[in-house]
């Protein structure tokens, strides 16, 4: 059985090998290590307002979403700090359903907006827009090396 639950603290080791799964591989190629990406979540779950979802197919955790509820001038809105879903498993709904969870999530908690950041350059870009997700005009993501 493939179901939707709240994220618990237990699933956390589970969740930190997904991230490890998804993230050292094409597109991204990431050297995530067992604890920074621990550690990464960890930090993740313990702000104020945090919350998180994973999509469990019988008792494996393939899908992983982790936000958090905030205040902006124009009301409340949640932003998606992580959102993977296994190789194995992507292409086949699971990430929609968990985006549309989080819409009812939304709806549920009187929040106006869901916001992110993604890569262009990888297939999740073009995943949000099919969802509705708009690019903004207004801002760019930019980075510099040291």
């Amino acid at each position: 059985m493939m179901a939707i639950r709240k994220f618990t603290k237990s699933d956390l080791e589970a969740c930190t090998e997904l991230l490890i799964t998804v993230y050292n591989r094409e597109p991204w190629n990431e050297k995530w290590t067992k604890m920074t990406a621990g550690n990464h979540l960890t930090e993740l779950i313990h702000r104020m307002r945090s919350f998180g979802f994973v999509f469990v197919d019988k008792t494996t955790i393939v899908g992983v979403l982790f936000g958090v509820e905030r205040t902006f001038w124009s009301g409340e809105e949640v932003y998606v700090d992580e959102f993977f879903i296994h190789p194995s498993y992507q292409q086949k709904g699971i990430g929609k359903e968990m985006m549309r969870h989080l819409e009812v999530y939304c709806k549920e908690n009187d929040l106006e907006d869901i916001t992110l950041l993604t890569d262009k350059m990888v297939p999740a870009h073009v995943f949000y827009q099919k969802l509705g997700f708009k690019m903004s005009n207004k801002t760019v993501f930019m980075y510099k090396s040291c």
